[in-house]
């Protein structure tokens, strides 16, 4: 390993440890809740669901998000997951506190903010009245991860910036009326 990768593999289990440095049984609870709702996607694909039924004009950008999603999951499981190979923190140090559940994929990227940035975005381009809202949720999922103990901060960053790409690649330059 080059020494610039084990510089930023140090700066990342330091940003790790500070991030988990406040634990408490109540946030246990809410990170663990946050990170359960988020998995396989499902929170997303009920919200654009959600907005669809409500706004029925909103079909075509509902179909962008479920797009998004699924070109999101193809990319993080497929090909970053098994190309980057990363250890979990608790794979890695062997006293990583870890709540709830220890997943059995790789570190790199994280799915649960792929997913999450993917859908932020493309939920926002759908209902832009809520892009606060999906973007607060996005951030909550995605630090619950490194909250949990089963990611470092950089497969938070990693997954995030695959799921933009992949949510701007399925909509690119897509503008919808939505005159309800």
């Amino acid at each position: 390993m080059s020494a610039i990768a084990e510089a930023v593999g140090r700066l990342d289990f330091a940003v790790f440890q500070l991030l988990r440095f406040y634990q408490s049984p109540l946030l246990d609870v809410v990170m663990a809740s946050l990170s359960d709702i988020a998995a396989g996607a499902g929170v997303w694909i009920a919200l654009a669901l959600l907005i669809a039924l409500i706004h029925r004009r909103r079909w075509p950008a509902a179909i962008q998000v479920f797009l998004s999603i699924a070109l999101t999951i193809i990319v993080t499981e497929n090909a970053a997951k098994p190309f980057f190979n990363r250890g979990r923190p608790f794979e890695s140090y062997a006293d990583t506190r870890v709540y709830g559940f220890r997943p059995t994929t790789r570190s790199f990227p994280s799915g649960h903010a792929a997913n999450a940035g993917a859908a932020a975005f493309a939920l926002t381009r759908m209902a832009p009245e809520g892009g606060a809202i999906f973007w607060l949720i996005a951030f909550l999922i995605s630090y619950s991860r490194v909250y949990l103990g089963v990611h470092y901060p950089i497969d938070v960053i990693g997954g995030a910036l695959i799921g933009l790409a992949a949510a701007k690649f399925v909509i690119g330059g897509t503008r919808w009326s939505f005159a309800d």
